[in-house]
Formats: structure tokens, C-alpha cells, sequence
């Protein structure tokens, strides 16, 4: 992901509405180590397949399928 951007205010702002979380919690992130900026895409992956999974495995119990 590359872009050309104003200022780390700016680059952090964009980050946090790319994650769809506050700018708080992507200071967060960054302060526990727990995000790189340069690996920001795969971080969104991570998140949208682990919301994924928590969908499906939501459906299987509500259709009572053993999980």
C-alpha cells in the first residue's frame, strides 16, 4: 500500500479509518506491537478472516450442527 501523504498525523488517521478503529486504539496497537504500519493490508485481512470465521461458526450453532 503506498500513497503519497501529508504528515504522520495524516498517514496514522488514514490508517485507523482504513481498520475501521479509532485513532486511540490504533496508537494502541502500535505502542503494544501488536501492528506494523507497513504490514497494514495483511493486518485487514487477518481481521476480516477471523470475522469470517466467527460468522460461520455463529450459523453452525444457531443451526445446532455440533460446533
Amino acid at each position: 500500500m503506498s500513497s503519497v501523504l501529508i504528515g504522520d498525523d495524516v498517514q496514522l488517521a488514514q490508517a485507523a479509518q482504513f481498520l475501521n478503529v479509532s485513532l486511540e486504539h490504533l496508537m494502541l496497537l502500535l505502542e503494544q506491537g501488536k501492528l506494523n504500519l507497513e504490514k497494514l493490508v495483511e493486518y485487514k485481512q487477518q481481521q476480516i478472516s477471523q470475522q469470517a470465521l466467527q460468522q460461520l461458526v455463529d450459523q453452525a450453532q444457531e443451526l445446532n450442527m455440533g460446533y
